[in-house]
């Protein structure tokens, strides 16, 4: 839930940034400093292709263009920094942290040695030209810097703690299902190494119309249902949420026969909840067990494709996959 706060907070900061920085290259043009007002539509560019801004920003594809108009605005930087336009070098000392937020994890470095590399040299160009305020521009610079290198050691810290939590869907506590091919993935080579079994149960919820979303009752359920599952699985078992309404559970040391009755189980116990908050649901549930030759994905498409005749047979059905004649078995 602090993620989503965060999100909610920050965004309207950034709607506000853009604004600021788009009247800021209004009055740059108004009194002709056409490089200052490039600076400033460069900065407007990260800001603008940041996922702050815009969520599906953080993709590939944009955090390509946010290291481009960073690329962009250092140069600009340099190239103002180097003619007469010297006051525009006061933009180095912001240009490391910006450097942190605007390219991706493993360029930013690069991007702040380069920073402080350019800046460097342009400082001996003054030095050379005997600029008046070259003394207190290279003290305030590094002082800039080290206070920025403070404040990234303390982000990437305060992000390393939080990136457990982050593995975990915030409504119901399941596991995201991000993580769940290569967590599948150890299980299967775990089960392989110590010659254990190893079975799968997925579990669906279904409204009566596949067109409609899940109404709010449901909403206010599925924290319930989270807590149903992790109380009723073991303490080495993990669960994930594979979709809006669709859960997996990973159950190492359990054959085919018992992780069918567990679901069996599984799918009494969330049934009486749902009668309970009075909501009228198709609830069906799946079982397989790992095979000879099976993958993280074969297993998935082995439950998930016996979950889905479940559902097409009849309404709270629970079937087990059989690999000998490749139908479930109710």
């Amino acid at each position: 839930m602090a993620t989503m706060a965060g999100s909610v907070l920050v965004k309207p900061l950034a709607h506000s940034a853009l604004i600021g920085i788009a009247v800021m290259i209004v009055l740059c043009v108004l009194v002709s400093e056409p490089l200052l007002a490039a600076c400033s539509a460069a900065v407007g560019g990260i800001v603008v292709c940041s996922p702050t801004f815009r969520k599906r920003h953080g993709s590939a594809p944009w955090r390509a263009v946010r290291a481009g108009f960073f690329i962009i605005l250092v140069l600009l930087v340099a190239t103002a920094a180097s003619t007469d336009r010297w006051f525009i070098s006061y933009w180095f000392y912001c240009l490391p942290l910006l450097a942190y937020f605007a390219v991706p994890r493993r360029g930013a470095w690069i991007g702040i040695i380069a920073v402080v590399a350019i800046a460097i040299a342009v400082f001996m160009v003054y030095q050379a030209s005997g600029i008046a305020q070259r003394h207190q521009m290279i003290g305030a610079f590094f002082l800039t810097l080290l206070l920025s290198l403070m404040l990234i050691f303390l982000l990437e810290f305060k992000r390393r703690q939080l990136m457990p939590l982050r593995r975990t869907d915030e409504l119901t506590n399941a596991a995201s299902q991000q993580h769940l091919t290569a967590d599948l993935n150890k299980e299967i080579q775990r089960s392989e190494r110590e010659g254990t079994t190893l079975s799968v149960i997925m579990l669906a919820l279904k409204t009566g119309n596949d067109t409609e979303p899940a109404g709010a009752d449901l909403r206010s359920i599925l924290p319930q249902i989270g807590r149903y599952l992790h109380s009723h699985i073991r303490d080495f078992d993990a669960y994930y949420r594979v979709a809006d309404l669709q859960f997996l559970i990973i159950l190492p040391g359990i054959t085919s026969p018992q992780a069918s009755r567990q679901a069996e189980a599984l799918q009494l116990g969330v049934q009486q909840l749902l009668t309970s908050h009075q909501l009228t649901m198709t609830l069906s549930t799946s079982a397989a067990g790992l095979n000879i030759g099976d993958d993280a994905n074969s297993l998935q498409r082995s439950v998930t494709g016996t979950l889905r005749r479940a559902q097409q047979h009849a309404s709270n059905n629970s079937q087990t996959f059989n690999r000998r004649n490749q139908e479930p078995k109710a």
